[in-house]
């Protein structure tokens, strides 16, 4: 039963990313999509005051590369301290290779930035998907993965919250369109799918014979965030 859970979650994962890749070169092939979506970018930064546009640049620049390698590796730690080396393996794996999953998709589709009134992109990169939200959404399901429980849910319920403000931003400084972020949303989710499983079946194995005693892999229980913190 368990098998065949993991093999659906596996095919809708696989399924879910087609046709993110799909979505991606129809909207490069038909660019007048595009301009549509690009009047919801000019309609969130008019109904947005300087201030938040300023907040939004920063957590551009926040969340570039080096930015985002700097906060996977710090969370990474956090994770070592509060549970074990496993659990900061698994999250470092799992986080950092759905974020830079988005990277071939972004070569694959060449979609370009929106072009806005007013708006010059310093940014270079293709648009679709948004790296920047495929970052803290990878954060995030990196961290669900290794947590339990009340934590868990708390995880969701807060990154939830980070990875809807990022989208904003992006649309609001009009570096992205609509489709892009919820692209970048759907791909890191579905390549989260089948990395955890991975990462939670080959580095979790490791731990069945060690000292600590058998550890369900899926689970991580004697050693998790919310487990290290009753130990306590």
């Amino acid at each position: 039963m368990r098998g065949d859970r993991a093999l659906w979650q596996l095919g809708s994962a696989f399924t879910a990313a087609v046709i993110v890749v799909f979505i991606g070169l129809t909207l490069t092939a038909v660019p007048g999509v595009g301009a549509a979506e690009t009047g919801f970018d000019q309609l969130l930064r008019e109904h947005l005051t300087p201030t938040a546009l300023l907040i939004a640049s920063g957590i551009g620049v926040l969340l570039e590369p080096a930015g985002g390698l700097a906060i996977l590796v710090t969370i990474g730690a956090v994770v070592w301290w509060r549970s074990d080396r496993v659990a900061a393996m698994q999250f470092v794996a799992i986080a950092g290779v759905s974020w830079v999953s988005v990277e071939p998709v972004k070569l694959l589709v060449q979609r370009p930035r929106p072009v806005l009134a007013g708006v010059h992109h310093a940014v270079e990169s293709w648009s679709y998907p948004s790296g920047h939200v495929a970052l803290v959404t990878a954060l995030v399901l990196g961290l669900v993965a290794v947590t339990h429980g009340k934590a868990r849910v708390q995880v969701a319920a807060v990154g939830t919250v980070v990875v809807v403000v990022v989208a904003t931003s992006r649309l609001a400084l009009g570096v992205h369109y609509p489709t892009d972020v919820l692209a970048a949303i759907v791909w890191t989710s579905a390549v989260w799918v089948v990395v955890r499983h991975i990462a939670l079946t080959q580095i979790g194995a490791g731990r069945a014979g060690s000292r600590r005693g058998p550890t369900a892999v899926a689970g991580l229980r004697p050693r998790s965030l919310v487990g290290k913190a009753r130990d306590r």
